[in-house]
């Protein structure tokens, strides 16, 4: 008897706890101002590409992109995006610190950055540096792992 007291208890404590009163999301609280999911997502798009994005660019041979890969020099040198220069984060202490150039970049083009992967933020670093410096950018989101998910050309 003890025990079904138990078993009931904390039944009822669970349907408490997962009942749609008692669960608290910011979302149903506070509601969201839209005006800033406007600017926040139009920014995002104005400032990041994606894969297929950049493959479009390369495949309608647009002349005003630049791709850079910010990883490695051996990285790059296994495998990168066709056409990518190579500016290695690890030859700029990361992107830390000021610069007064960056070899390869160039004014009037926008640069398409990627590291390594989504986690990496080696790519919004240098994104943040080449900006500082006046140079028009778009981060690749996902980095060279989803180009290589996506099966596109790799050039070695």
């Amino acid at each position: 008897m003890n025990k079904a007291l138990y078993v009931i208890t904390s039944a009822m404590v669970l349907v408490s706890l997962f009942s749609e009163s008692s669960l608290s999301t910011e979302h149903t609280n506070h509601p969201q101002n839209t005006q800033k999911a406007v600017e926040y997502f139009g920014q995002e798009l104005a400032f990041t590409t994606n894969p297929y994005g950049v493959k479009t660019a390369i495949d309608n041979q647009e002349k005003n992109i630049l791709i850079v890969d910010v990883r490695s020099a051996e990285a790059y040198a296994k495998g990168h995006i066709p056409g990518a220069i190579n500016i290695p984060g690890d030859q700029f202490n990361y992107f830390k610190g000021s610069y007064d150039t960056f070899p390869g970049l160039k004014k009037d083009k926008v640069h398409y950055v990627y590291c390594y992967n989504l986690l990496c933020e080696l790519g919004k670093k240098a994104a943040i540096a080449f900006a500082e410096k006046g140079y028009q950018v778009k981060e690749i989101k996902g980095g060279f792992e989803s180009w290589e998910q996506f099966k596109y050309p790799i050039e070695k």
